[in-house]
């Protein structure tokens, strides 16, 4: 079985049988209580089309984005075109508007590949980007990670990353997440599989001027699983050298705990637990799926947690000097949330005002899960829906979610998700505000 983790297996599962991916441009929030007027503007929805093709395009999603401006952002997905397989793809924002997606060349061998997708984007400057993924190949469907970069506005070929030492023959692994400085550095996270079949978590980076390095396991905690089961899924650096990379790791078949890593002046430290809130109960869910660290200060990660089998809840968690803290839940939920509120948050993006945009899903009153979005400002979170586009469908088959957020300035914020159709399909949608 490939290493993928339990929430890229929801990802996947989600998209399948899409149209397109989602885009959300959110305004620069004021003080305090103006989520209710600037939070909830937006034009109405536009779509962001899949690559050009003759054949007519069954899906596509976008998972990953990286903003150097307002206006300027890069997102990294898939697509699938009718009797194709499912390739990866990037877009592109200019000015505000955004372009059709460019497919992104896999490595040489990866032509038989069945799935393929984009799970993090950097950007060091408008032009100059870094998707990281992975796709399935061989008999078995394994997992390989690549790497692709953007020069000027062109991507060149993706090539496979050099493993962990002990890996295993023939490879597994994927790239989450990547994390790119304007002089050129990069590191990126995600998991392999190692010589035993357990699934480690691993990182690799590119030093500025340099090529990339090959990649070194991450320690998973001391009181992980024999198999640790083990994925990173987010990072963030505030330095060349001092970043911190989130995920989860199995303590048994049925329980999984967060867990988060530091580097520090170059040297990765063992990941070590992240407790959940209490009232948190045994979950394969549990997690802390994305984080954003400031140049000076403190990092704040997000991800989820349940509280029964039918019910999770958003919560957050401070890094600071190297160590991370208890989760705090985020109890905030939208107006028009069901009156047995589930939230979960996959991305999440913070500036120097002290301003943090989180995105994920949420249940509405329906009881169905519709993408969200919150506001923390003076330490307060505020949450909303996203409004549906024209066209979405209101009945048992809706669904949308939000699965990365880019904020440059103050708080000018994008985000990446998907919604349903009246027919069920999952369609694209770019919505942007004043």
């Amino acid at each position: 079985m490939p290493v993928l983790s339990v929430l890229a297996y929801k990802v996947r599962a989600a998209v399948a049988g899409a149209v397109g991916a989602l885009i959300f441009i959110f305004p620069a929030p004021g003080p305090v209580g103006a989520l209710g007027d600037a939070g909830l503007n937006h034009h109405q929805a536009t779509a962001v089309q899949a690559p050009d093709s003759t054949r007519v395009v069954r899906s596509a999603g976008l998972y990953a984005i990286a903003c150097t401006a307002a206006g300027w952002c890069t997102a990294g997905g898939d697509y699938q075109a009718a009797g194709r397989r499912i390739e990866p793809m990037a877009a592109t924002q200019s000015r505000g508007r955004w372009s059709r997606g460019v497919p992104l060349a896999l490595p040489a061998g990866a032509v038989a590949q069945p799935y393929a997708q984009v799970n993090g984007v950097a950007c060091r400057s408008a032009g100059n980007c870094v998707a990281a993924g992975d796709y399935e190949y061989g008999k078995s469907m394994s997992l390989q990670a690549f790497i692709a970069t953007e020069y000027r506005g062109k991507w060149a070929r993706a090539f496979t990353p050099r493993l962990p030492p002990g890996a295993s023959a023939p490879a597994s692994a994927q790239l989450e997440a990547v994390a790119c400085a304007r002089d050129g550095f990069c590191a990126a996270v995600g998991s392999y599989q190692d010589s035993s079949g357990n699934a480690q978590t691993m990182v690799l980076t590119k030093p500025a001027g340099g090529p990339w390095r090959r990649a070194t396991e991450i320690a998973s905690p001391a009181n992980a699983a024999a198999n640790p089961d083990a994925f990173m899924t987010g990072i963030s650096c505030s330095a060349p050298g001092t970043c911190a990379v989130v995920g989860n790791y199995s303590l048994s078949p049925s329980r999984f705990a967060a867990m988060g890593a530091v580097e520090s002046r170059g040297t990765w430290h063992r990941a070590t637990q992240i407790a959940a809130p209490r009232g948190a109960i045994a979950s394969t869910f549990t997690a802390i799926t994305s984080i954003s660290c400031l140049a000076t200060g403190p990092c704040l990660g997000v991800g989820q947690y349940a509280v029964s089998a039918t019910q999770s809840r958003a919560m957050a968690v401070t890094e600071s000097k190297g160590r991370f803290g208890t989760a705090v839940a985020i109890t905030a939920v939208p107006p028009g949330a069901s009156q047995h509120p589930s939230s979960y948050l996959q991305g999440v993006s913070c500036r120097a005002s002290g301003i943090c945009f989180a995105v994920g899903g949420g249940r509405n009153r329906a009881g169905r899960s519709v993408a969200m979005y919150l506001v923390r400002s003076d330490g307060r979170w505020q949450a909303a829906f996203l409004a549906a586009p024209d066209g979405a469908t209101a009945g048992p088959r809706q669904l949308s979610a939000l699965q990365a957020v880019s904020c440059t300035g103050r708080a000018r914020c994008s985000a990446v998700g998907y919604y349903h159709d009246r027919l069920g399909t999952a369609r694209a949608e770019a919505a942007s505000t004043p």
